[in-house]
């Protein structure tokens, strides 16, 4: 018999054959939890060690684990935990939009545009990110955004302004191109700190 602590519960793995800590935690997410939940974190021996940095752990038998415990959230607490970060995100957005308009001001066009496809790369990631929050939150509260548009409306915005931008850029526009990212884009992404995210993160406590 194999116990597993998951939260303040303790699940006993029926299994007389050893069992990896990869495959025990594959086994409580098929069988053991909701469909929104997932494990996103390990406990051994005192320390614990997120899912995706588990390493060497993941494939060692739990019986030489210990008594290991399993951190388990929703996908609205993951939500509300990205949403945390994501001022954080947006201030490094910030600091590479003014980092390339100096480059830009300097006449360093190289380093500008080397930079400007690191911005563009973390912007797409960002857009993911903000997308999937956004549809988890709405699917746990959806009364809450049906009459309102502000996320909706500030992620047209941001699209129409990064499809402005690879023309400028492509035009060696560099007048547009400072235009488009010190004033469009940087005053979107306040937007993002100012409305859209906390009104998310009020949407995922109702």
């Amino acid at each position: 018999m194999i116990t597993v602590s998951i939260s303040r519960e303790v699940l006993e793995l029926n299994d007389n054959q050893s069992i990896t800590l990869h495959e025990a935690i594959n086994l409580i997410e098929r069988e053991g939890l909701k469909n929104n939940e997932i494990v996103t974190a390990v406990t051994i021996h005192g320390e614990t060690i997120p899912v995706d940095l588990l390493g060497e752990f993941a494939d060692v038998d739990l019986d030489n684990l210990g008594n290991p415990t399993l951190e388990i959230k929703n996908s609205v607490e993951i939500a509300m935990e990205a949403l945390q970060d994501s001022n954080t995100y947006i201030d490094t957005l910030n600091a590479k939009i003014h980092e390339i308009v100096g480059f830009y001001n300097e006449n360093n066009i190289d380093e500008a545009n080397a930079n400007f496809s690191d911005l563009i790369d973390l912007i797409d990631l960002y857009i993911q990110l903000i997308s999937k929050v956004h549809r988890t939150v709405k699917n746990h509260n959806p009364t809450f955004f049906k009459n309102n548009e502000t996320i909706r409306n500030l992620e047209i915005h941001l699209l129409s302004v990064l499809k402005a931008l690879i023309p400028a850029k492509e035009k060696n526009d560099i007048i547009m191109l400072c235009d488009l990212l010190e004033y469009e884009l940087v005053d979107n992404l306040a937007q993002w700190k100012i409305k859209a995210i906390p009104l998310m993160i009020e949407s995922g406590k109702i």
